[in-house]
């Protein structure tokens, strides 16, 4: 019989599940914006660090530069790029007062840089003091640099919590956590004698794509044929089955994207795309655990060059290489009539415990790849040396081919050398004598440059 005890144990059990469902919400929407915070701050901190970067890079560059028309670019690249990094470090939750040297840096580098970008708009040369002044700012924009990555890593391995360090004065371990950043920034602002960490990706990386590519123009192959040609590059009497498993069509470069089941081999399939296009080999990737290095870099380059002559890219010269986790990350570059075609650039990476092909990203090749009407210089090679940097030590010159932003490819003399134990790369026009561009090379504790 339903009596008033019964009512009342109904009534307290709704409130009871009511609460507990009302506190769980609550505690996902916490844990949500907890989560949105965390992506936030991350974000922030990763832009500032690549603004670091890009303000550490053009600085050294600035100081190799010899037209006004770049000398123009660098210093307009910085005052945008030190702004944004203001923007960026102010939103992140650190006390002003650990990031008021840091921002004060920022804000001097911008207005410097901007008062440069003036005095060569008015036709006016920099003396010798401003080019000391950027010195001193890229020595410490290299520091700062080195103590955001420092600050990544940390935060990346879960010794810093943002969202932690927002809620400081809840606990006195939250406030530990907000102490270890302010110090972290405190520190910056003291301290100026390292040196800065970069990746290098090799030149022009991301010129090439925005090129309409060319492989377009070829005739479409069917499914099978390309199963066949990923047969072929794979090796035959390695393969178990071959598979699709995606059409990816919205690409770049439309490839059938297949997946290679390898005889005797229980799990780690072979990814490789091949396009749709004239059927040429676009992407492959061997998901095999690599064992222990047996294979030197020299000898993993000399691997992939013939691995590539195999396979019908020929006439190709290695120009970095890199090594991460027992793998040599190799960038090789088409050569036509002793000129260095830089659009057309295929990736490799080798396994160095057997020398086995265990990775290929050959789009910006299929992109750009063309047989080239080179003309011949319309000036010397000493008329364009005279338009580099004195400043810069050259070790070397030979003739290239380099892609610019307006999608235009560039037939320039390339001149390497050093300047204060950096290297460098410039670039002048072979027809007009411009200075089209100057990159900085960098050397990481993975590996070394093939120049």
């Amino acid at each position: 019989m339903f009596n008033k005890r019964s009512f009342l144990a109904i009534v307290v059990s709704i409130i009871v599940v009511g609460t507990s469902t009302y506190s769980f919400l609550l505690y996902l929407d916490r844990k949500e914006y907890r989560n949105y915070l965390q992506a936030q701050y991350q974000r922030s901190l990763y832009d500032l660090i690549s603004n670091v970067d890009g303000i550490q890079v053009s600085l050294s560059k600035a100081q190799v530069t010899a037209t006004p028309k770049q000398a123009l670019i660098l210093f307009g690249d910085i005052w945008r790029q030190a702004s944004i990094a203001q923007d960026k470090l102010n939103s992140l939750p650190i006390s002003h007062q650990a990031i008021g040297q840091t921002t004060k840096f920022l804000t001097q580098v911008g207005d410097f840089c901007y008062s440069l970008l003036k005095t060569v708009n008015s036709g006016q040369s920099l003396t010798e003091a401003d080019m000391n002044t950027v010195e001193k700012l890229t020595d410490f924009a290299g520091y700062l640099n080195v103590q955001l990555h420092e600050l990544e890593r940390e935060i990346s391995a879960g010794n810093i919590d943002w969202t932690e360090i927002k809620d400081q004065g809840s606990s006195t371990f939250n406030r530990n956590l907000a102490e270890t950043v302010d110090v972290k920034f405190e520190r910056i602002a003291k301290e100026l004698q390292e040196y800065p960490t970069l990746i290098y990706d090799g030149p022009f990386a991301e010129n090439v794509l925005n090129i309409k590519p060319r492989v377009l123009k070829e005739k479409e192959v069917s499914l099978d044929e390309a199963k066949k040609i990923a047969a072929d590059i794979i090796g035959k009497e390695r393969v178990a089955s071959i598979s699709q498993y995606s059409d990816k069509t919205s690409d770049k470069v439309p490839t059938y994207a297949l997946s290679v089941k390898v005889r005797g081999r229980k799990d780690g399939d072979i990814n490789i795309d091949i396009s749709k296009n004239g059927g040429h080999l676009v992407y492959m990737l061997d998901s095999r655990s690599v064992g222990k290095e047996t294979i030197k870099i020299k000898k993993a380059v000399d691997i992939g060059i013939k691995f590539l002559e195999k396979h019908g890219y020929k006439s190709m010269i290695p120009t970095y290489a890199l090594k991460y986790d027992n793998v040599a990350v190799i960038n090789y570059v088409y050569v036509q009539d002793k000129v260095v075609i830089y659009p057309d650039q295929i990736k490799l990476k080798i396994a160095l415990d057997n020398g086995d092909i265990v990775g290929i990203e050959a789009q910006h090749y299929m992109i750009a790849h063309t047989k080239r009407d080179i003309q011949k210089p319309r000036i010397s090679v000493d008329e364009a040396r005279s338009n580099v940097s004195t400043k810069l030590a050259i070790k070397n010159v030979r003739l290239s081919i380099i892609p610019m932003e307006s999608m235009k490819e560039v037939f320039c003399y390339e001149f390497y050398g050093e300047y204060k134990g950096e290297k460098y790369i410039v670039y002048i026009n072979a027809m007009d004598g411009t200075e089209e561009r100057i990159l900085k090379l960098i050397d990481t504790p993975n590996g070394e440059l093939t120049m």
